[in-house]
């Protein structure tokens, strides 16, 4: 990474810090002087890069239209939780999902057998990414990655995003003037990152291409190798809805305080129904997640959840996966406890919250996420504070 810095140091040391309301024109400025020529030094001229050149060149009167685009500050999974649970979309996931789960079941047999993932949690993801490769990023790649790249608070982030993208390009024959990504730089059928691509997409077809916009065996196989990789284990449920006993409090939450389920039955979590955890799950180990505090339906859940998360940091992205999974394979019910009608939040003052609550505890990062331990650190201070514990906000 040596090369990014570099760059990086050269061009802000030329340019006041840049960020995404600046003009087009010092934006033109750092391709002109910075970005092309040293993307011709690391990739020793080929040819390629003359070409995203010229492209990026014709680009320049979008500029401001895609800087906006950038600057939206409101996702689903970060504003009100219900939201993300819309019951006619999630059926209509539901439904496409058991149709793809009959006329790809040889395909996914050989995936789980393979990578051992749940057929149903891949389905899943596969829905909510783009809805079965119906639904895809229409964004240019080149100019999202090169404008994040130049004045997005993670520059050398997407610096690095970029080259992979190059790079990937390059190797697997594509045309990398031609490919599409969501504002976040993702790509393809299961919207990955160029980094993610390069490192985890499989051809499983073997056909000589890592095809995950075209191509639904590639693009399967390249989840279950990503899951696969961190940590995904079928001999473990993803999660369970429970309710708990009065003494256990919003705060418990997080993959730090787990216990197996046995030792959560004796604390007084149960199912919902009379059910009971199946026989063969009892000794291994669960954790609380309130994905809206005390104003949602609550889970335990356990290392193959946030395995999920890997592939999206989000509680409620994980949650919306491992339920329409459970819908596909059960055809389940829908969540037993509600949910409550919430504020919403942009990212901006959900990290406003999290600088005022880091002073003195832990939010797991200023990253306009309310993660578990965002939601724990509030239901300590509304317990410190004598509020009522909710481990949501408002504090």
């Amino acid at each position: 990474m040596n090369f990014l810095k570099i760059v990086l140091f050269l061009s802000f040391a030329c340019l006041s810090t840049p960020i995404l309301s600046q003009s087009t024109g010092v934006y033109e400025y750092w391709l002109d002087k910075f970005l092309l020529p040293s993307l011709k030094q690391k990739f020793n001229n080929h040819k390629v890069i003359d070409e995203i050149y010229v492209h990026l060149k014709s680009k320049i009167p979008s500029v401001m239209k895609i800087k906006k685009i950038l600057n939206e500050d409101k996702q689903a999974e970060f504003s009100e939780p219900a939201k993300y649970f819309n019951k006619e979309l999630i059926s209509h996931k539901t439904s496409s999902g058991k149709k793809k789960a009959k006329t790809l079941e040889k395909l996914l047999n050989n995936l789980e057998n393979i990578y051992g993932v749940d057929r149903n949690i891949l389905l899943a993801i596969w829905a909510n990414e783009s809805f079965f490769g119906r639904v895809m990023p229409k964004l240019d790649a080149l100019q999202v990655l090169s404008l994040l790249s130049f004045s997005s608070k993670n520059r050398l982030f997407y610096l690095s995003e970029l080259i992979y993208l190059i790079d990937f390009a390059i190797e697997n024959k594509n045309d990398v003037r031609e490919l599409k990504v969501s504002k976040a730089g993702a790509l393809g059928q299961p919207q990955f990152l160029p980094s993610t691509l390069v490192k985890f997409a499989v051809d499983y077809d073997n056909d000589g291409t890592k095809d995950i916009w075209n191509n639904p065996s590639d693009t399967l196989a390249s989840i279950a190798n990503y899951l696969n990789k961190f940590g995904w284990d079928n001999d473990f449920e993803w999660g369970y809805e429970v309710r708990l006993s009065e003494n256990i409090s919003c705060y418990l939450e997080g993959p730090d305080h787990s216990r197996s389920l046995i030792q959560w039955k004796k604390l007084g979590v149960s199912r919902f129904k009379e059910k009971d955890f199946p026989k063969d799950d009892l000794k291994n180990s669960y954790s609380l997640m309130f994905p809206a505090g005390i104003y949602g339906p609550i889970y335990l859940v356990s290392k193959n959840f946030y395995a999920i998360k890997k592939y999206n940091n989000s509680d409620l992205y994980a949650l919306s996966v491992g339920f329409i999974g459970d819908k596909i394979k059960y055809n389940n019910h829908d969540f037993f406890k509600r949910w409550d009608t919430t504020e919403n939040f942009t990212k901006k003052e959900i990290m406003e919250f999290q600088e005022k609550l880091s002073a003195k505890y832990d939010v797991g990062g200023i990253d306009g996420l309310i993660g578990h331990k965002t939601r724990r650190a509030i239901g300590i201070y509304q317990k410190d504070n004598n509020l009522r514990q909710t481990c949501w906000l408002p504090l």
